[in-house]
């Protein structure tokens, strides 16, 4: 019967799509924030948030979602890539929203907006607005415009910009604030450090913390308007069973790069072989060109924001991938012997400014810094 009301109602939103007054909500309707728990997969590690709709009074419990995207999209990986993936704002049942979350052992959070009969209407209003054809798409910006900032972005704008945030202030900065959940998958912890840029280590502002759905939930929670909290207490919806994360430090990058890098440089001092150390310098020299041709791309040809400047290109430097192809000769070209020089200097003065300044290269890296520097030194005393 559920299920029949709601897709009634999908059919009625887009029939009246135009005319947004065409919903009314009775005065006991309800429009709170849900905030989802983190989940295990790369797009859930955060959480999510959504605006659930309640009017009992005409058999409607429904949630706004501005988190969903289509797999199938063409080129999906290279738009979202680039910044340029589309995400839309989608309308479900809630039963049907919280069987996935419960499903997937996630919990879930309320918060009831104490908006008067005008605002609930307004925010409705709004929100049947955004879900238009021509206006429920946007280019998703993981920082700066996500499912929560939109959630936040339009409760504000229903009240007439009139919220008063109070918070401490902030003395974080973005990675401080991913750390907090990618702690529990330090291999991924460390591919969006290096590929973040330095911009994400600065501090942020009260307003940009709530790019997290658990951080936009607590600032809910101390928020007023028009003189009164603007949501009830927090409610627990679902609470899941909890999980302690398997993250044993013996397989973190940091102990991973350390063991690996000094069993190489041993069987490397051990074995003095120039057609040895070539055989291992290759896949290194291409490796670390790879991730510098992604670095480079990340900063020039893409949407997002925080990219650039990104010094894990000292070290992944994209001239790397060209010097691999030479460094197998007998002996390397002069401008591929000077090239190694000049990326050696460079090694050594990053790996330095790393001590004096705000680090933008996870502390992990600095063990490849040391493993490069060593390459380099050997490479060039094997052509003297």
């Amino acid at each position: 019967m559920k299920t029949k009301i709601f897709i009634l109602f999908i059919l009625f939103l887009c029939m009246f799509a135009r005319n947004t007054s065409a919903i009314k909500l009775t005065k006991d309707a309800t429009i709170s924030i849900l905030t989802c728990a983190p989940g295990n997969e790369l797009y859930s590690l955060f959480g999510h948030t959504g605006i659930r709709v309640t009017d009992k009074a005409n058999n409607l419990d429904i949630v706004f979602n501005y988190g969903t995207f289509d797999f199938n999209t063409q080129g999906f990986y290279f738009k979202f890539a680039r910044g340029l993936l589309p995400y839309q704002l989608s309308c479900s049942d809630f039963d049907r929203f919280m069987a996935s979350y419960v499903y997937e052992e996630r919990s879930v959070y309320s918060q009831i907006l104490n908006l008067d009969s005008i605002q609930k209407q307004r925010l409705m209003d709004l929100l049947v607005e955004n879900y238009q054809p021509q206006n429920r798409t946007y280019l998703y910006n993981f920082l700066y415009d996500n499912c929560t900032t939109r959630a936040r972005d339009i409760v504000e704008k229903s009240t007439d910009n009139s919220i008063t945030w109070i918070a401490e202030p902030s003395t974080k900065s973005f990675w401080n604030m991913l750390d907090e959940y990618l702690c529990r998958s330090q291999w991924t912890q460390w591919g969006i450090h290096t590929i973040l840029g330095s911009p994400a280590t600065s501090i942020v502002t009260t307003r940009e913390q709530m790019f997290l759905p658990d951080y936009l939930m607590y600032r809910l929670d101390s928020a007023y308007f028009n003189g009164k909290p603007l949501v009830e207490p927090i409610k627990v919806i679902y609470q899941a069973p909890d999980q302690t994360p398997n993250n044993p430090w013996y397989i973190s990058p940091f102990f991973v790069f350390a063991v690996c890098t000094l069993a190489l440089i041993l069987l490397l001092q051990k074995y003095r072989s120039r057609r040895l150390l070539k055989a291992i310098a290759i896949p290194f020299f291409i490796i670390t060109g790879i991730i510098g041709c992604l670095i480079v791309f990340l900063c020039f040809f893409t949407k997002h924001p925080t990219m650039y400047p990104n010094f894990n290109a000292l070290w992944a430097n994209p001239l790397n991938l060209i010097a691999a192809f030479f460094i197998g000769k007998e002996k390397l070209p002069w401008i591929i012997n000077k090239y190694i020089f000049v990326y050696l200097y460079i090694l050594i003065i990053g790996f330095l400014l790393w001590f004096l300044f705000i680090p933008a290269v996870p502390y992990a890296s600095m063990v490849i810094f040391v493993w490069m520097i060593y390459l380099c030194i050997r490479l060039r005393q094997v052509q003297k």
